[in-house]
């Protein structure tokens, strides 16, 4: 069963964001996690421009364009649907994260429900999707011939206002090594879906059958049939940042745990902490700076001399909370389970 899509190894290009840039109240646009199937595709972002195909209507919105659009400035968490994979038994196949696939920024550009509207491209009667191909290609490990990147999104979530065609990060052109000139940005949902180098959006009135979202990305559980289903909504996860797992501490003295927390349903409503098998306990949360932004979280603590393990647990304010364990698949895909790691106070 194909994973991720991985193509060559050559080609594949992974790195995750630094725990330690999570606990900045602004990522560096550089620390961002990198998640790519192909090569950066040729061509001069001045000459860029995307396609927008409707019933009836085609229009291409050059950069330009694009700018003079109203626009919309979200900070928004994007996570890899692979983010901790390294913590399944076995690992599973695909790119073995452990944590730091996840990160920050703020994306800004006009909503894509707004770039239709105004560019009068009319929405199919039977549409039930909106397709958002990327310009990057390549062949894919278990499918014959070059694939594009593309993923569709239901019409409904693809109309939502705060879905953006991205043309700055952190206050700055996209670079295009993270998908610039303009890219997808999909609050609330897996990274997947945010589309970088987009080339063309267009509808279709059925499922999208592209590789991308038919045979990979899915959410595969161990004996089903069939691919498995779609991947959407972040689900309720937290980490903690400070101390590093394996570090030491001071026995008896004082230890500060800090972290951060995102996704979930309506926000975060809290996080606990735990010492080995003792009770949960509250921390203090910081300020919420948006609905697809993460809330820092801080506690402190006093060791006994030895070995122990912290862990972190999130709920949202629908009541959702991280499970013990990664949630079984076959792929490794969205695991929200309970962060933990191992310190030595001495």
């Amino acid at each position: 069963m194909p994973s991720e899509g991985t193509a060559a190894p050559t080609r594949q290009l992974w790195r995750p964001t630094p725990l330690s840039a999570l606990e900045l109240t602004s990522i560096p646009t550089e620390l961002h996690f990198v998640r790519d199937h192909f090569p950066v595709p040729a061509g001069d972002p001045a000459s860029w421009s995307l396609e927008l195909t409707g019933r009836s209507r085609s229009v291409a919105l050059d950069l330009e364009a694009l700018r003079t659009l109203p626009q919309r400035t979200l900070s928004v968490v994007l996570e890899c649907a692979g983010h901790r994979r390294a913590e399944f038994e076995p690992i599973p196949p695909g790119v073995p994260w452990a944590t730091g696939a996840v990160a920050e920024a703020r994306w800004a550009g006009p909503s894509l429900a707004t770039a239709l509207e105004l560019a009068a491209i009319p929405i199919p009667i039977d549409a039930r999707e909106v397709v958002l191909e990327g310009a990057d290609a390549g062949p894919v490990e278990g499918a014959d011939g070059a694939h594009r990147f593309a993923r569709s999104l239901p019409l409904a979530k693809a109309l939502d206002p705060d879905v953006l065609l991205a043309h700055e990060m952190n206050g700055d052109a996209i670079p295009v090594e993270r998908g610039g000139p303009v890219r997808a940005v999909v609050p609330g949902w897996y990274a997947t879906d945010s589309v970088k180098w987009l080339a063309r959006i267009w509808f279709t009135n059925k499922e999208f059958d592209g590789f991308f979202q038919a045979q990979d990305y899915r959410y595969h559980l161990p004996g089903e049939p069939g691919p498995g289903g779609r991947m959407t909504e972040l689900p309720v996860n937290a980490l903690i940042t400070t101390p590093a797992d394996g570090g030491r501490a001071l026995a008896g003295n004082d230890v500060w745990l800090r972290g951060t927390a995102w996704g979930g349903s309506g926000g975060i409503a809290e996080v606990l902490v735990r010492v080995d098998h003792g009770p949960w306990s509250t921390t203090r949360l910081g300020p919420v700076r948006g609905p697809y932004a993460r809330v820092s979280w801080e506690a402190r603590c006093t060791l006994a001399a030895g070995p122990h393990e912290i862990a972190c647990r999130a709920l949202d304010r629908a009541g959702h909370a991280q499970p013990e364990r990664p949630p079984r698949n076959t792929r490794g895909y969205a695991n929200n389970a309970i962060h933990r790691i191992n310190l030595l106070a001495a």
